[in-house]
């Protein structure tokens, strides 16, 4: 296993065990089920995108440090509160996503946008440049 697939698993472990308590408040049980079935997968296809190289020592202990703070929620409330939050502070430390379904390209990530503002844009004669 790589550096990145043992940190990654170890986020993915600690976000299980923050939904298990979560799921405790029986009002919330669909919402955390639907929270931890949409973020789950994409966190841990954060592993997959290991470049080969050695992972920098930063992200990996942002990582840990994030699930140290989630290891201390007793509160299954809180617990809620950490479940869209957790998996953006993984992703931001390895510069990942977690708002995109894992294995799903971003719409339009391989076109570059224009310069121009859209012609139905409010602000298009703001945004356009005076030279033009």
């Amino acid at each position: 296993m790589t550096a990145r697939a043992d940190v990654v698993e170890r986020a993915a472990a600690a976000y299980r065990a923050l939904a298990d308590l979560a799921e405790t408040i029986e009002d919330e049980w669909q919402y955390v089920t639907d929270l931890t079935e949409a973020y789950l997968p994409s966190l841990e296809a954060l592993a997959k995108t290991d470049s080969g190289r050695p992972l920098p020592t930063g992200p990996v202990e942002a990582v840990d440090e994030a699930i140290a703070e989630i290891g201390l929620i007793t509160d299954p409330h809180r617990a809620i509160d950490w479940l869209s939050t957790f998996p953006h502070v993984v992703a931001l430390a390895f510069g990942g996503d977690v708002d995109q379904p894992a294995g799903v390209e971003k719409p339009g990530a391989t076109e570059p946008e224009s310069d121009e503002p859209d012609d139905d844009s409010p602000f298009r004669m703001l945004l356009r440049r005076p030279d033009r």
